[in-house]
């Protein structure tokens, strides 16, 4: 296996003998099989494990390990504490999505501090494999297909090129030990589905069903060097930024054969993995919208406009009865006065205090808000009042409201809501002031 390794490692330019490396070891038997090899191969390297503190007792026997595998084979060894789940809810994203992200964080700091040029992660083929079925599932192109790169800018994956089971072999060959992550058995995991449930039911359809997906993903590898250039070209040709948009012109699109296929390759960029409703609506009336996680795309007329969604959108601010000014995410400033007097100018909002439920809110727009501006007697969709006072698309992501309770009652600095008005018997003024 350590010659199928090292001509894995040549064949794919991965490093050289003179480059020193950052292995990542978490002392199950992927890493210390990538050790023991490369340490056989006679290649320079430091090892590099992670303290995620999320398995308690077991992530740090898991670490005692690693020091005690460190000190045999006189490795230097470095450690780092992470707290994963506190950077998971502070960023709102998964466990795992936050243990990726500090960790190839810390790895890429240890290159630089550790003037080392490439860091080591053990991948093998079945990885590479179920990395493939996770895209097919959620989506990804034909290059999601080719699952997980060998090499990137720097990081290396010596292991690509062998299966799970002769890493077992090798372990049990050389009499290595490892540990077991309790984890790794849990099918909440999509990847631990897909290794525990779908490929034992794919392997009694075909024994040699991880080679053979390893097989059609080299192909495809093929085909995609061949296809890359073509999709680039057009996206080049079609492809306009102005004043923070991506513009596709729709005559364009349309000229394009087949279109299906080019118009997932030009959005999957963007988070559009479904394509259908969007090709069949450019046809159609204007104004039709369609939101991936990431991005916006607006139907309008000639082009396409897609823009990225505010990562803030879903913000809420909380504003307390005795707030006088926030700075973030826009100035405002709160007073109070008995002296009810009519300012016409859109920069202040003028509101009947005791009509008011506090705590207030100032949030972005949302589909399907809706509110009765100054001077009318019925709902006007936020949607409508946005085309009637022609905003621009930006104009609109922009936009902030001031609510009570569920009430819009400022469109800031447009317009506020006529039920909260000042009347012949307000009392009390409560103003909010760009």
């Amino acid at each position: 296996m350590k010659n199928k390794v090292q001509n894995f490692i040549v064949e794919k330019s991965l490093f050289s003998r003179g480059d020193k490396l950052i292995l990542g070891i978490s002392g199950g038997a992927d890493s210390v099989c990538l050790m023991h090899i490369l340490l056989a191969l006679g290649y320079c390297f430091d090892l590099a494990h992670c303290n995620f503190n999320l398995r308690g007792k077991e992530s740090d026997e898991d670490e005692g390990f690693v020091k005690e595998l460190a000190e045999k084979y006189q490795l230097k060894l470095h450690v780092n504490h992470f707290d994963t789940e506190g950077y998971a809810t502070e960023n709102k994203i998964s466990t795992q999505m936050a243990a990726r992200d500090l960790r190839y964080a810390w790895f890429h700091d240890l290159l630089a501090s550790e003037n080392a040029k490439y860091i080591a992660i053990a991948h093998h083929e079945n990885d590479d494999v179920e990395t493939f079925f996770i895209n097919l599932i959620r989506g990804s192109g034909v290059k999601g297909l080719l699952g997980i790169s060998e090499k990137t800018e720097s990081i290396v994956r010596p292991l690509l090129a062998v299966s799970r089971t002769e890493i077992e072999s090798y372990l049990n060959e050389n009499e290595l030990s490892y540990r077991n992550d309790s984890s790794n058995a849990s099918v909440k995991y999509l990847r631990n589905k897909i290794r525990h449930e779908l490929m034992p039911l794919l392997e009694e359809m075909n024994p040699s069903i991880q080679h053979t997906i390893a097989d059609e993903m080299k192909i495809l590898e093929g085909v995609l060097q061949i296809f890359t250039p073509k999709i680039e070209e057009v996206r080049k040709e079609l492809i306009q930024e102005k004043d923070g948009l991506v513009q596709f012109k729709i005559s364009a699109l349309l000229a394009l054969n087949p279109l299906h296929n080019y118009l997932y390759e030009l959005l999957i960029p963007y988070g559009f993995v479904t394509v259908e409703a969007i090709a069949k609506s450019l046809k159609g009336q204007s104004g039709k919208q369609f939101f991936s996680n990431t991005h916006s795309l607006l139907i309008d007329r000639e082009f396409i406009f897609i823009s990225e969604l505010d990562v803030k959108k879903n913000e809420s601010i909380t504003i307390e009865e005795m707030t006088k000014e926030i700075k973030h995410p826009i100035q405002l400033n709160f007073s109070k006065t008995d002296n009810v007097e009519w300012i016409k100018d859109v920069n202040f909002a003028q509101l009947d205090f005791e009509k008011l439920q506090f705590p207030l809110t100032l949030r972005k727009w949302k589909e399907g808000d809706k509110f009765m501006p100054l001077g009318m007697k019925t709902f006007k969709k936020l949607s409508d009042f946005f085309i009637d006072n022609k905003f621009s698309i930006l104009d609109k992501q922009e936009q902030w409201l001031l609510c009570s309770g569920d009430d819009i009652v400022w469109v800031v600095g447009c317009r506020i809501d006529e039920r909260y008005k000042l009347e012949t018997d307000t009392k009390k003024v409560y103003i909010a002031q760009l």
